[in-house]
């Protein structure tokens, strides 16, 4: 299966985008609703970043 894209790159990416979200998540200044929108799109990150792991290492493809 061709990759259209560079997974180290993608991976790279999103990490950082997810580590963004933890060090804003740290601020005393948040109020709970920010909070835990803040914890809903980390989760959201984790979800994307194992889903482009799957796609990686071709596992959940029926073959």
């Amino acid at each position: 299966m061709k990759q259209t894209y560079d997974y180290h790159a993608t991976k790279k990416y999103l990490e950082g985008k997810k580590q963004q979200l933890c060090n804003k998540l740290n601020s005393k200044q948040l109020s709970k609703k920010e909070r835990e929108q803040l914890k809903l799109e980390i989760d959201n990150y984790e979800y994307i970043l194992n889903l482009v792991e799957m796609n990686y290492y071709e596992r959940g493809f029926s073959r």
